[in-house]
């Protein structure tokens, strides 16, 4: 396709020295088997009321992300849960409010969900009841998660998790308001990106695992392009240890950004969320290859969200997908052909 070049990054990792030494040896040992590598997808964000939770009221579980379930398909599943878990809570004071029942997180379950952010600016809509109701739902449900605690602490504890002797952390944070859901040392809440904190919470936890996978919900809803906030918290995370950044909050795709050779995806836009917008229709499944060393591979998959009843992108919108990406000139990096069709 034409536009695999916008729609396809991979990042070669292994120094010169290290290829012309492996040429050397070549015909004296036998050759090695291939390094492993971990496949981690990521989408945005995710909210099983709404549009998305009448359609799996009327139609089940698997309905709305069934068309594009196979290319979710990875070692592990990472998404971003913008609504509370809960039926009990005071409404917060706001223009949106979000709410679903813990049966909806049967959906995330059945697409393969492993790790959820919770550190957004929905995930307080109902309170303090509404946000420790979500926490228990999330872990009685059995996902792993990051972002939210009952503490500060706890809002800033990692989750690990290791695939194939691969050792992969992940971490959570917003930029969000309402300021009242940030976690305070004895106070529950979701993980601020607060810059005289974060960036020493990440090199901890890069002492601790093999390849450190950080979100950060974040920016300006509808802005095609990434604000400072989210640019400042990309680089000082890659500058800390995070081997890559997820982005999401604006609905919309924004662009990738290869920074010191590791990518910040500023924003991955929506997945399981209907907005009425016509630009938050087009979306995308980030597959990103991992190895012990880092990301080797970045692959994204367009996606039309159509109203809840997800589908693959038609060539029109995956060439938006693949334009919006690519605003910063992050493809020209590629160094191998990608298939962005598979479906």
């Amino acid at each position: 396709m034409t536009i695999a070049s916008l729609l396809g990054i991979f990042l070669q990792a292994a120094p010169v020295a290290a290829q012309e030494a492996s040429t050397q040896a070549v015909a004296t040992s036998t050759p090695s088997a291939p390094a492993p590598t971990v496949v981690l997808a990521a989408v945005g964000d995710i909210r099983l009321d709404g549009p998305i939770g009448d359609i799996l009221k009327a139609k089940g579980w698997k309905a709305p992300a069934e068309a594009v379930a196979s290319r979710l398909k990875a070692d592990l599943l990472f998404g971003n849960l913008e609504c509370p878990i809960t039926q009990r809570g005071k409404k917060f004071p706001k223009k949106w409010n979000f709410r679903a029942p813990a049966a909806n997180l049967r959906a995330l379950k059945e697409l393969g969900f492993d790790v959820l952010n919770l550190a957004n600016n929905h995930i307080w809509d109902y309170g303090e009841q509404g946000f420790l109701d979500t926490l228990a739902a999330v872990d009685k449900a059995g996902f792993s998660r990051v972002g939210a605690g009952r503490n500060l602490d706890e809002a800033m504890k990692p989750v690990f998790k290791t695939v194939n002797g691969i050792k992969i952390g992940f971490l959570g944070f917003t930029s969000t308001f309402p300021d009242q859901a940030w976690a305070k040392k004895k106070r529950p809440g979701v993980a601020y990106s607060d810059f005289g904190l974060f960036p020493e919470v990440i090199r901890r936890v890069k002492k601790d695992c093999d390849v450190l996978v950080v979100s950060l919900h974040g920016g300006v809803e509808l802005d095609d392009a990434p604000n400072e906030v989210q640019k400042d918290f990309g680089k000082t995370a890659v500058d800390a240890g995070a081997d890559v950044v997820i982005g999401h909050h604006p609905h919309v795709i924004q662009p990738v950004e290869i920074y010191k050779g590791k990518p910040i995806l500023y924003s991955i836009g929506n997945f399981l969320f209907v907005s009425p917008t016509p630009k938050t229709r087009w979306t995308t499944i980030a597959k990103i290859t991992l190895g012990k060393d880092g990301v080797k591979a970045l692959t994204f998959v367009p996606v039309d969200i159509n109203y809840g009843m997800l589908k693959p992108a038609a060539p029109e919108g995956a060439q938006y997908v693949g334009q919006a990406l690519n605003r910063l000139g992050a493809a020209v990096q590629s160094a191998l052909p990608v298939d962005v069709g598979g479906f």
